[in-house]
């Protein structure tokens, strides 16, 4: 199931964050300003693993208002599962998003594959984005 973030999800998503972003994952102080800025945008994967638990978070999304994704993972157990396919085509389909954009690192092949089997294209190079690698730049229009 896919809901809203909650501050009771922070500790799993910053767990996430740091198994999927091992060079550089957000910190605590940027999810708590992100969930500032985009309340209605950040997201959770979650699958209730016993009736009587609330659920365990096993990936998010946060895009900004103009489609911007500005963070997507899934617990690495879980890669290929479709959850990062989920949460990105629930963005895909909010009303007033037209097109989506991305930053990915160079190097990382797995996030550029993922993006292309889910129909994004570079569209560009950003230099040094990472301060120690570039970043493609992937888009794809929502409708």
């Amino acid at each position: 199931m896919i809901r809203r973030f909650s501050f009771a999800d922070l500790d799993r998503v910053l767990e996430i964050e740091g198994q999927a972003f091992t060079k550089s994952p957000y910190d605590l102080a940027t999810f708590l300003n992100l969930y500032r800025l985009y309340p209605e945008t950040f997201w959770v994967y979650v699958e209730k693993t016993h009736g009587w638990e609330k659920g365990r978070v096993f990936g998010y999304i946060v895009f900004a208002r103009d489609g911007h994704i500005i963070s997507i993972a899934v617990d690495p157990a879980r890669r290929r599962d479709g959850i990062g396919k989920m949460l990105l085509e629930r963005a895909i389909n909010q009303p007033r998003i037209k097109k989506l954009r991305a930053e990915v690192r160079v190097s990382n092949r797995g996030a550029q594959s993922f993006y292309e089997e889910m129909g994004f294209r570079v569209v560009g190079v950003i230099s040094n984005y990472y301060g120690d690698e570039d970043a493609l730049l992937v888009e794809k229009n929502a409708r």
